[in-house]
């Protein structure tokens, strides 16, 4: 196993540095990859992690493949449309955090929008939305459905030099760059002033790991298409290197079923499941003792170009 010689976001010394974990899902050919722990700014980190052009090669004609392996037919992985249907209730959970943020009519970009679903009735709404989308299958789809959609952010800088939005969001697409900084520093550039980048992240405190310690889980969680797992220190972390203001939020998307699922059969899948019997004051319970805790599985950046 290759063994870093300092922590890629806060460069502490290897004596600061730990293996996390040597099972990282997804992973195959030669190179022996691992996640480690920096105990200085807290983030975890996939060593050696893809080069550019694995990397590439991933996004463009793998990941849809990729993730359905990981979520299931239920995920809508293979085709847009059951995509947009099976994330009605990811997107209502966002709006409950992006609403206050999405006042009059804005201009809203999107980087990594897969099959637009978030961005729909948005459009609807009266805002002027725009996606960002390296999946060729996802950003056909949307272009289709009547949004501008970009390859990459340089495509969308070269399509106008001077466009500007009001909000950036993305989900789950942070802890998959390998530069996150640069990233962040980038959509600064993008935003106009008073502007604000909204954006979801896994919590590496996710409880199925740092309570449950589900060995299964711990084989599935680790992924390859993720450079970085943030936790709420490293997080601030890189958001304080920005110089803006900023705030954090935590949240729960899975539920009870859920991890009853993986603690009796070691797989995903569970969402739901017992929900009848168990009624949704204790799913809610359940997942609001989770989030005070901080041991939930996802948080929520919002940062705002002062």
């Amino acid at each position: 196993m290759a063994l870093p010689e300092k922590c890629p976001l806060c460069h502490a010394g290897m004596e600061t540095q730990a293996v996390v974990t040597p099972h990282v899902f997804g992973a195959n050919g030669a190179v022996r990859r691992a996640f480690f722990h920096c105990e200085n700014c807290d983030v975890r980190y996939q060593y050696p992690g893809l080069t550019p052009d694995e990397e590439a090669r991933f996004y463009a004609a793998e990941f849809e493949g990729f993730m359905a392996s990981r979520a299931g037919t239920a995920g809508g992985w293979h085709k847009a449309e059951n995509h947009v249907a099976a994330n009605e209730p990811t997107r209502l959970r966002r709006m409950t955090y992006l609403e206050p943020h999405l006042t009059g009519h804005l201009s809203v970009l999107e980087v990594g929008c897969s099959s637009g679903f978030m961005l729909y009735p948005l459009a609807e709404a009266g805002h002027r939305c725009t996606g960002v989308e390296p999946s060729g299958v996802f950003s056909e789809y949307v272009r289709q459905r009547g949004l501008p959609v970009h390859g990459s952010v340089d495509q969308l800088r070269e399509s106008g030099p001077d466009v500007r939005f009001d909000v950036i969001m993305h989900f789950f697409v942070l802890e998959h760059i390998a530069d996150p900084l640069a990233f962040l520093r980038g959509q600064l550039d993008l935003l106009k002033p008073g502007g604000k980048i909204i954006f979801e992240i896994p919590n590496a405190a996710d409880p199925l790991y740092s309570i449950y310690d589900i060995p299964a889980f711990e084989r599935f969680y680790w992924s390859v298409a993720h450079p970085w797992y943030f936790s709420e220190p490293s997080l601030k972390y890189l958001i304080e290197r920005l110089g803006c203001s900023y705030e954090i939020l935590r949240d729960q998307r899975y539920d009870l079923s859920n991890h009853m699922v993986w603690a009796r059969d070691g797989r995903p899948g569970g969402m739901g499941r017992f929900s009848e019997a168990f009624g949704p004051e204790l799913d809610r319970s359940y997942k609001q003792a989770l989030i005070k805790s901080g041991q939930c599985d996802t948080l929520v950046g919002i940062i705002s170009k002062d």
